[in-house]
């Protein structure tokens, strides 16, 4: 993957913020959106643009996604097989080979004109995409992977002449793309007509409407971004409520929102109800498992219309308020009164051979120092876990390393 397309967290310095942001500053996001005068519909911007959205950090995060939405261009294309190349390309580049995949589209159509000659880098998961419509994925990627590329392209071009012929074969799809400082991408493969994309922006601004209007109906809610990362196509946001409730041995727990989008993603929205535990400023999150969230998380799939996407957003009781339910499951599970077995299993989870966190030996430093087995000491846990999520690591480990630890802090691991 190209450093560009890396995921990046957003540093969130209390001294470069303000905490606070226009309505009608947020909607200049989506200016340019396809959605935009259904947000506006929805969320009445006309009556609230002047109102000022009080969310901790939501400046920063902003101008991140401004910087997405000025330097990376997305569109699509409509293409058939029988009108790609698909090939490696190899550079030496400071010494070292670099190889990409390029999809070259001789003839596609942009909106409703016929083009020619697209040259495009594949990135993301674009490329096993389109191999695994011929079961070839790990044969070609090995091809790939050895050096062998001419042997790979060989047999994408049986089927791209077989594709000339056979309607079966000659698969039409939309091509999703991005440019970046002159150079297009190929960011994924979907259907033409049952597959839409909402986006970094419309996510980032639909959350933070959704928030403020809780916050208007609720008397006290606060709210701090904790945590966020994105790039051009993904978006990881978790905010949290200021006002803390004392959940026992475990401390000082509030309630948090998950708020995540993948474009080329399973999901194309979900806000999930989570728990921050700890301090504000420094704390980490308790996730519960993905089989018994369903009252607590809303799922937008890609396949689902705009005009049904917004009545989802009225209905977010669920999901925004729910810490109370929460720390009664916690107090449950604290009655175990094993803090330094759940030390264990945590280090052991970390350590597994097959684990993509076994390598991080400042994170299983963390958990080595035995704890004892008693309920006071469930504040040593605790201090480990918060110092874990201080850690800086790809946010792709770090979210695996939460649902590790929430794992083993709710059900035993």
């Amino acid at each position: 993957m190209k450093p560009e397309f890396f995921q990046k967290t957003v540093q969130l310095n209390p001294e470069k913020s303000t905490g606070k942001l226009r309505v009608s500053k947020l909607c200049e996001l989506i200016d340019s959106h396809p959605y935009r005068d259904e947000i506006y519909s929805s969320f009445k911007i006309s009556e609230i643009q002047d109102e000022i959205i009080c969310i901790d950090y939501i400046d920063l995060v902003y101008e991140r996604v401004k910087y997405y939405n000025e330097n990376y261009n997305r569109s699509f294309i409509y293409a058939q097989v029988k009108d790609i190349d698909v090939y490696d390309d190899e550079q030496i580049i400071e010494g070292e080979i670099n190889t990409d995949i390029i999809f070259n589209f001789e003839e596609y159509v942009e909106i409703d004109e016929v083009k020619n000659n697209l040259r495009t880098i594949a990135i993301y998961d674009a490329k096993n995409t389109f191999l695994d419509s011929y079961e070839m994925t790990k044969y070609a990627n090995n091809l790939f992977k050895i050096r062998e590329g001419a042997l790979a392209r060989q047999n994408i071009q049986y089927f791209k002449e077989k594709a000339k012929t056979n309607s079966k074969v000659n698969k039409h799809k939309s091509y999703r793309l991005v440019e970046y400082n002159s150079q297009f991408y190929l960011r994924g493969i979907t259907s033409i007509n049952k597959y839409f994309e909402y986006g970094v922006d419309f996510t980032f601004v639909v959350s933070m409407l959704i928030l403020h209007q809780n916050m208007k109906y609720k008397d006290g809610v606060e709210y701090t971004i904790r945590s966020a990362a994105l790039n051009e196509s993904k978006l990881d946001i978790i905010v949290s409520e200021k006002f803390l409730k004392d959940a026992g041995a475990f401390g000082s727990i509030s309630t948090a929102v998950k708020i995540s989008t993948n474009d080329l993603g399973q999901g194309s929205l979900s806000f999930s109800n989570i728990l921050s535990v700890g301090r504000i400023e420094k704390g980490f999150f308790i996730y519960r498992r993905k089989s018994e969230v369903e009252k607590n998380k809303e799922i937008i799939p890609h396949t689902t219309k705009p005009e049904n996407v917004f009545s989802t957003f009225n209905n977010m009781e669920g999901v925004l308020n729910t810490s109370d339910e929460f720390i009664q499951e916690l107090n449950e599970i604290k009655s175990i009164k094993t803090p330094d077995e759940l030390r264990v299993k945590i280090l052991a989870k970390i350590k597994n051979p097959r684990s993509a966190l076994k390598g991080i030996t400042k994170l299983s430093d963390i958990f080595k120092r035995k704890i004892d087995n008693e309920i006071s000491s469930f504040a040593k846990l605790i201090e480990m876990c918060e110092n874990a999520e201080d850690l800086e690591i790809e946010y792709d480990l770090k979210d695996k390393l939460r649902y590790i630890i929430s794992d083993i802090m709710l059900y035993g691991g």
